[in-house]
C-alpha cells in the first residue's frame, strides 16, 4: 500500500507540473485558453481528405525509371482529378520535386510500412551548385515541371538549406504516405540537410519515417502566406531544430526523436511564425524523446524561436520579426528535457521570455508564443 501511495503522489507532483499559468520559463494553458487551440482553428476551415492507397495511376519501375519520372507524367497530363503514384518497396536514392501544379498528388509506398520504401540522399547545405548537378542533374531536363526548382539551385555557389531537401512541396493538396524519406547527410557542426520540406497549403502527410539531423523537417516557407498541413502518425528524427518553419502545422499521433552524437544538445522545435498568425505548430497526443544519453545530460530543448531574418538580438522587432508559435498538448514528454527550462535562446540570440501572468494576451508578440497544456510524462 505505501508503494501505491508513493506512485499515487509522483503521478499528483507530476500533474502538478503542468498547472496552468506555469513559470516564466515553462507556461502553462488554463483549459479556457487551451480551447482557442483546438485543431479547427489551426485548420481554418479545411477539413483534410480522407487517404487512399488503394488506386495506382503511376507506378514507379513500371514505365518510370524513377519518382520523379512519375511526378512529372502525373502534371504533364494535366486537370485536377488526383492523381496516385505507386512506389514500390525498395531503397531510392534521389530526390523528388513537386513544383506548383493544379493537379493533386498522392505518392505512398507500396510496402508493409513506412521502412519499406526508403527515399534516402545525403545533400547537404554546403554542397555548391556544380556537386549538387552531379548529385541530382540526372532527374531534371529542360522542360520538366519541375527543371525551374532544380536550375535555380544548381546556380548558386552553395546551394543552401532549401535547395538541399531530398524531397520538396511546392504543390497545394499533396498527400505523402507510408514512406521513409531521409536526408543521410551528418557532417560534424552545423550542417543543414533537409529530408522534407513543404511550401504549399493543404498538405497530409500520414504514416511517414522523416529522418536526417540539422533541419530534418521544413514544415512551412511561406511567411504570412496561409501554409497549412496535417502531420499523423509520422516519426520524425533529427537533432538541431528539426521541426522548422512558418505553416500552420498539425502533428497528431507523432513521435519527436532527437538524436545525440552529432550535436550535445537537440532542439525539436523552431518555428519561425509570422508574428500576424496565431496558429503555428500544434502537438497533440504525440511523444517527445531522444536517445539515452540525454536522460543524464538534460539538453533537449522543447523549442527556440527561428528569428528568420534577424541576425542579432538587437535587430528584432516586436510585431514585425518572426515570433514562432507552437503549442504542445495532451503529449508524453519524457525525461530528457530541463523540466524548468526547456526552451532555449531564439536563433538570434534574443532570451526566451514566457508569459505566465494569471490574466494574459497569448498573441502578446513581446513574449515568446510557446504553451503546453496537459501533458504528461517525466519530461512534464
Amino acid at each position: 500500500m505505501k508503494i501505491v501511495g508513493l506512485l499515487l503522489l509522483a503521478a499528483a507532483i507530476a500533474s502538478a507540473d503542468q498547472t496552468a499559468p506555469g513559470t516564466s520559463t515553462r507556461p502553462i494553458l488554463t483549459s479556457t485558453e487551451a480551447s482557442s487551440y483546438a485543431k479547427s482553428n489551426y485548420l481554418q476551415g479545411w477539413s483534410p481528405s480522407t487517404i487512399s492507397t488503394s488506386t495506382a495511376d503511376y507506378t514507379v519501375g513500371s514505365g518510370y525509371s524513377t519518382i520523379q519520372a512519375a511526378v512529372n507524367a502525373a502534371i504533364n497530363a494535366g486537370g485536377t482529378t488526383r492523381k496516385y503514384i505507386k512506389i514500390p518497396a525498395g531503397t531510392y536514392s534521389e530526390v523528388v520535386y513537386i513544383p506548383s501544379t493544379d493537379v493533386p498528388l498522392t505518392l505512398y509506398g507500396g510496402g508493409s510500412s513506412a521502412s519499406s520504401t526508403v527515399i534516402s540522399l545525403s545533400v547537404s547545405a554546403t554542397l555548391t551548385g556544380s556537386a549538387y548537378k552531379t548529385a541530382v542533374g540526372s532527374l531534371f531536363s529542360s522542360g520538366d515541371p519541375a527543371y525551374s526548382m532544380y536550375s535555380g539551385c544548381a546556380s548558386k555557389s552553395a546551394i543552401g538549406t532549401t535547395c538541399s531537401s531530398v524531397f520538396w512541396v511546392k504543390a497545394a493538396a499533396v498527400q505523402i504516405v507510408n514512406l521513409t524519406i531521409e536526408n543521410s547527410s551528418k557532417n560534424s557542426g552545423t550542417d543543414q540537410a533537409v529530408a522534407l520540406q513543404t511550401n504549399a497549403d493543404k498538405i497530409q502527410i500520414d504514416n511517414c519515417r522523416l529522418l536526417g539531423h540539422q533541419d530534418t523537417f521544413f514544415s512551412g516557407n511561406g511567411g504570412s502566406t496561409v501554409q497549412r498541413s496535417h502531420v499523423t502518425d509520422t516519426y520524425i528524427a533529427g537533432d538541431v531544430d528539426f521541426v522548422f518553419g512558418s505553416g500552420s502545422t498539425i502533428f497528431e499521433g507523432c513521435t519527436f526523436h532527437a538524436l545525440s552524437g552529432r550535436s550535445t544538445e537537440a532542439v525539436v522545435f523552431a518555428p519561425d511564425t509570422d508574428p500576424s498568425i496565431s496558429y503555428g505548430y500544434l502537438v497533440v497526443d504525440s511523444t517527445i524523446t531522444g536517445d539515452t544519453s540525454f536522460a543524464t545530460s538534460k539538453e533537449v530543448h522543447l523549442a527556440r524561436s527561428w528569428d528568420n531574418g534577424v541576425s542579432s538580438s538587437s535587430d528584432y522587432v516586436v510585431g514585425t520579426s518572426p515570433n514562432g508559435q507552437l503549442v504542445i498538448r495532451t503529449t508524453t514528454i519524457d525525461d530528457v528535457i530541463d523540466t524548468t527550462a526547456p526552451y532555449a535562446a531564439a536563433t538570434s540570440g534574443r532570451a526566451y521570455s514566457g508569459d505566465a501572468a494569471s490574466s494574459r494576451n497569448l498573441n502578446n508578440n513581446n513574449y515568446n508564443r510557446f504553451w503546453e497544456y496537459a501533458n504528461t510524462g517525466d519530461g512534464a
